[in-house]
């Protein structure tokens, strides 16, 4: 930070929020992060000297190899040698930075890597930063900062059930379960190393990544795509589906009606042994077999078998049986059914 600062100092330390106390503009210096929550800075965000610059917002004015950079780009010249003035400057012994609420310019300094949320800025000057992460494939529907299970911070773990918007998490380190969802999703990520897990049936998350080494899984039965991510080392997760999703009747089930008498029963059950799918050739998380049976039954015992009609496979793929809401496309079921 150079003497060009004219400002009213004040010294904290630890973890700092700018939530609208401060007279603007207001320089932020020192910190190790910065987060930058949607809706936080009426005016334009300056980064002075920043390492990484993880952002939903495009940056204006000279940014990395001439223009903005979608997960790649190389280090750039260094800082600019003198920094707008400011009214406000926080300084001391920081650890993270939350930008919440400035009325109005924010200009931040001599910090490591910076995580900016969609709509966070009127505009983003990122001209001081030496590599700049921005895709500008989507954009999130309402600002995260709505969404029903929210989080802000380090290391704080959350859970929600059957959430209707959506989920954000800005920080590091922090883990949130959502379990029962029922509805479409969308889960927004803004920091680092932070994991989320969706659990559901029959519904889509679709992802927005704004930072590094974040994880978001779902279980068997949800949909996931992953819309932008503005940083990399990203990973988005599906657990394989069930062998018992696709199964329509046990052999137990099949067996229940067969008191007395001569009777044709069908049931499936797993085929671990399979990863492929013999019947469409497609590699799959669920092989079954399907199994028939023509026999005279006793107390529900097969006690004379007339036909075993053998086996024939299906997986999630080719099955009509698939439960939980797992629906194939139409490109899809057109190729598994050829």
């Amino acid at each position: 930070m150079t003497d060009s600062w004219d400002a009213t100092t004040e010294e904290l330390s630890g973890d700092v929020r700018l939530a609208g106390s401060h007279r603007p503009p207001v320089g932020l210096r020192g910190a190790e992060d910065v987060f930058v929550g949607s809706e936080s800075v009426a005016g334009t965000l300056r980064l002075a000297d920043a390492e990484y610059v993880f952002t939903d917002v495009s940056a204006d004015g000279e940014t990395p190899n001439g223009g903005e950079t979608q997960n790649d780009g190389d280090e750039t010249r260094d800082a600019p040698a003198d920094h707008p003035a400011v009214a406000t400057e926080v300084t001391g012994d920081l650890e993270d930075g939350y930008v919440e609420s400035v009325d109005g310019d924010v200009v931040v300094a001599e910090v490591g890597d910076v995580f900016v949320s969609h709509g966070a800025a009127d505009a983003l000057d990122a001209a001081g930063a030496e590599q700049v992460f921005h895709d500008d494939a989507a954009a999130p529907t309402g600002s995260p900062e709505s969404y029903d299970v929210s989080v802000t911070g380090w290391n704080h773990t959350r859970e929600g059930r059957d959430p209707r918007d959506g989920v954000s998490v800005r920080g590091a380190k922090n883990e949130i379960t959502v379990t029962e969802a029922k509805h479409d999703l969308t889960v927004y990520v803004t920091g680092w190393n932070n994991e989320i897990r969706i659990e559901g049936h029959g519904m889509d998350v679709t992802v927005f990544f704004v930072g590094r080494d974040n994880r978001v899984s779902v279980g068997p039965y949800v949909s996931v795509t992953t819309a932008a991510e503005s940083g990399f080392d990203n990973a988005v997760e599906s657990d394989p589906l069930p062998p018992e999703a696709v199964i329509e009747t046990t052999k137990e089930e099949a067996h229940d009606g067969t008191v007395f008498g001569r009777h044709r029963i069908t049931w499936q059950e797993p085929a671990p042994d399979k990863e492929w799918c013999p019947n469409c050739g497609e590699s799959a998380d669920a092989v079954i077999a399907r199994r028939q049976k023509d026999a005279f039954f006793l107390l529900g015992t097969p006690v004379r078998t007339y036909d075993d009609g053998g086996v024939s496979h299906e997986c999630e793929r080719c099955s009509r049986n698939v439960a939980g809401g797992v629906e194939l496309s139409e490109r899809e079921r057109k190729e598994a059914l050829r």
